[in-house]
């Protein structure tokens, strides 16, 4: 362990004990059983058909406050017979929604077919309009995406506010009042000593987790592409789902290399974002926006190309994948090979 790290350790435990000393106690009031939540009919629903598996995502409230929590609910029917199906939960977030919640379930119906459900709890940063991202299913070797599901979150009404809040406060206990000038003065050096630690060793352990972020984000994006490219072109009936998903394997590999935190906006938007990130070249700008619009035209305009064509489409993506890593190197970006 370095020292940086041993600082960083010391004055977290520092700073947690200071808390224990502070704090005068409580009870956690949370129920020990949650009841099952269905999702209303107005929920906001997408359903994918892939083979013997039907995957249905839906969300709801459809028009939530700010505040309020959001269900997220991912059910895989699998027809009698149907083996190596699963959905794993390796979020920590979707999109830019917190997971303060994941509740997976599994019933086998009579008939055999084998019902697999994953309800997730999420918490929106703030009001406006919000996607839902792709959830990621695998069929044996194979890996599909569901649709993004939009949601609008409405601000907080100040009046709704108030009335909640009028009684919680008016039971409040009295306060104690506690004079912490002493403990300033006697600790005050040493806060501050351990603080100005802290931020040594936070910033250091950033910049170590911003450079493993960029490899990951490069061989996560190629590990996809060669399996979509493994799985061969889309006929007429899957070329939708095909697009989605190499569209989403780019915006997560910018997401990640360049940080450009937009998964819930449309194209439009996204490349608006993607055009002001830091070390992408105005050429790859270019190849992004043909790209993308080339699968916008899949998705949205019921184009469907031939099968060299999608394949070309692959290799562009992945050529501006490698492009960009190339690119970075040659600038002094000290990247993992």
């Amino acid at each position: 362990m370095t020292r940086v790290q041993q600082a960083l350790m010391a004055a977290i435990a520092l700073c947690a004990l200071a808390l224990v000393l502070v704090a005068c106690g409580g009870g956690d009031d949370r129920p020990s059983a949650q009841r099952r939540l269905e999702p209303p009919p107005e929920a906001v629903t997408k359903v994918l058909e892939h083979g013997p598996v039907k995957a249905t995502v839906a969300a709801w409230p459809a028009a939530p406050r700010l505040g309020d929590p959001i269900y997220v609910r991912l059910t895989i029917e699998q027809k009698p017979g149907t083996t190596g199906v699963k959905a794993p939960f390796e979020h920590e977030a979707l999109g830019r929604f917190t997971i303060s919640g994941w509740t997976p379930s599994t019933v086998r119906r009579d008939d055999g077919t084998v019902v697999e459900e994953q309800t997730y709890t999420l918490a929106a940063p703030g009001s406006g309009r919000f996607r839902v991202p792709p959830l990621r299913i695998l069929i044996g070797d194979e890996e599909i995406l569901t649709e993004e599901l939009p949601l609008t979150i409405a601000p907080v009404d100040p009046a709704r506010a108030a009335e909640e809040l009028a009684p919680a406060r008016a039971n409040l206990p009295p306060r104690h009042t506690v004079n912490y000038l002493p403990l300033f003065l006697i600790g005050g050096p040493l806060t501050i000593g351990l603080l100005a630690l802290l931020v040594v060793g936070v910033m250091a352990l950033r910049r170590r987790a911003v450079h493993q972020a960029k490899v990951t984000a490069y061989d996560e994006a190629v590990r996809r592409l060669e399996q979509l490219a493994a799985r061969g072109a889309p006929d007429a009936s899957a070329a939708d789902g095909w697009f989605v998903e190499l569209s989403a394997i780019v915006r997560r590999y910018l997401e990640g290399r360049y940080g450009v935190r937009a998964p819930e906006l449309t194209t439009e938007e996204f490349l608006q974002v993607a055009r002001r990130a830091a070390g992408l070249a105005a050429d790859h700008r270019e190849l992004l926006t043909a790209f993308l619009e080339r699968c916008d035209r899949v998705k949205f305009a019921g184009y469907r190309p031939d099968a060299d064509e999608s394949m070309a489409t692959l290799k562009a993506a992945r050529a501006f994948v490698e492009d960009t890593r190339m690119r970075a190197h040659a600038s002094g970006d000290q990247e993992a090979a």
